[in-house]
């Protein structure tokens, strides 16, 4: 080639440099592709991890109603039939309305399948236990081997519900897998052209580069994006709780990975004009900078409210209209709480999140019962309650998120009967803090999720006669 004219080398080696670029171009677009619909794949799957953990926690919850049912067929009992019904129902359309979801994703056949074959045995549990709460609550008698049926029904549906889960985490970590792949033979492919380009062709140096400068721009963006996150999250924080008579304030929180994402957990404290505070935590699914913008406005959004509102189910209420009328987020979960220094009561009501823990003076954690409501976001129509008591003297209250007990080799139902069975040296709100993440996170299976949490304890607290204690099964309700 060398010994032919000049201006014919030229030609040749344009035409072999463009030939090149045109072939490096077009694995490079087909790398692309594949990392674009991996992309979408891991977006399906997402949402799809979102519904099998709701079912899953409808499945709980049916099982607690079935509970509920029980005990109030009992002659002592005080609980509204017609509540635990309603509750039954609500619980039960959810569920379905997570199995119909799941039908309506582009999954892969593995998941789909394993998903598929989940639906009767969910669907036969759904009926069973809508069936046994309303003979319970109509004929008052509760048939033990209709409830060793459901009971068994229920852990058969557990093991088959934890594989499934297992399932879509292993595709999860595929899915993550090959768009690393992608990425990386789509930077070699990149590596590849500029070579060729620059042996081939000399202006495409200069297309080269000029896309080199696209591409540093773009992750500049992505930098400054991220740092904006980072530092908008760490404004959802406050710098340090506050300093209120009569009570003492601890928390903690822990992104998963807090080099790598932004954390979709937040809490808050805020001191109310009538000498109470309210107590939040709260998790926006999410770990990115709508998230976190999303995390800000439904924080100030809750400050604003709990300034006027005295009841918790009223603010989660209004908060969930603003976020349904603005769009602000598809999913968050948000617990509410307000405690009194000076009677040591506490009012709280649940948008979709965990229920509170007590921790009494001799050690003994008990979770607080009550079923909570839909999430912020998931309904225009949802109803939230109020539940009130007042706290033994030397009690502490732990607010939480989901992150605390979910684990993926096991249910958030044995991660909650983890979290209750435990026993907790007298201690401050600070050292119970440390005392539940060393005995519930750092000793046993890493965490799946951001975990937060947030103590609170009455100091000293005044016996009040007047008040009931708060007892799991004994909490007063109001709509």
């Amino acid at each position: 080639m060398f010994h032919l004219p000049w201006p014919r080398q030229l030609v040749v080696l344009g035409v072999l440099g463009a030939a090149l670029t045109l072939l490096v171009g077009g694995t490079a677009i087909f790398s692309l592709a594949g990392t674009v619909t991996t992309a979408g794949e891991m977006g399906q799957l997402a949402r799809a991890q979102r519904l099998h953990q709701d079912a899953d926690m409808m499945h709980d919850a049916l099982r607690a109603d079935v509970g509920n049912a029980r005990e109030a067929i009992s002659p002592t009992a005080s609980a509204d039939d017609a509540d635990i019904l309603e509750a039954t129902e609500l619980h039960a359309r959810q569920f379905r309305r997570d199995l119909e979801g799941l039908q309506t994703l582009e999954l892969s056949p593995a998941v789909t399948r394993t998903l598929a074959a989940l639906v009767p045995y969910q669907e036969s549990y759904i009926s069973t236990a809508r069936r046994l709460v309303r003979s319970m609550l109509q004929t008052g008698t509760a048939n033990k081997q209709r409830i060793q049926n459901l009971q068994s029904a229920f852990d058969s549906l557990v093991t088959t519900q934890a594989a499934a889960t297992a399932v879509l985490a292993d595709s999860s970590a595929a899915l993550e897998r090959a768009q690393v792949r992608h990425e990386q033979v789509t930077g070699r492919v990149l590596l590849i052209g500029s070579v060729a380009a620059l042996a081939g062709w000399a202006l495409l140096i200069a297309v080269h580069r000029r896309e080199g400068a696209r591409l540093r721009d773009a992750l500049g963006r992505e930098a400054a994006q991220r740092t904006v996150a980072d530092e908008l999250q760490r404004s959802l924080f406050p710098d340090q709780l506050p300093v209120i008579p009569g009570l003492q304030l601890a928390a903690r929180s822990t992104p998963r990975n807090s080099t790598m994402r932004v954390g979709g957990d937040w809490y808050d404290a805020v001191r109310l004009p009538s000498g109470e505070v309210g107590l939040v935590v709260g998790d926006v699914v999410g770990h990115d900078l709508p998230a976190a913008s999303a995390m800000g406005q439904i924080r100030a959004a809750l400050r604003a409210f709990a300034v006027h509102e005295t009841s918790p189910a009223q603010v989660l209420s209004r908060l969930n209209t603003m976020v349904d009328v603005l769009g602000v987020t598809d999913l968050t979960t948000c617990l509410y709480a307000i405690v009194d220094p000076a009677t040591g009561t506490l009012r709280w009501a649940s948008a979709g999140h965990l229920n509170p823990l007590v921790v009494e003076a001799s050690g003994t954690a008990r979770l607080l019962r009550g079923d909570p409501g839909p999430p912020l976001g998931a309904s225009s129509t949802a109803r939230y309650r109020d539940r009130a008591g007042t706290l033994p003297p030397g009690a502490s209250v732990l607010l939480y998120t989901d992150g605390l007990v979910e684990r993926r080799t096991s249910s958030i139902s044995d991660g909650l009967a983890r979290l209750e069975s435990m026993r907790v040296p007298f201690t401050d709100p600070d050292g119970l803090c440390d005392h539940v993440l060393a005995t519930q996170i750092r000793s046993g299976s890493p965490a799946s999720d951001d975990v937060t949490v947030l103590a609170v304890q009455p100091w000293p607290l005044p016996a009040d006669p007047s008040g009931p204690p708060l007892q799991v099964g004994s909490l007063s309700e109001a709509s």
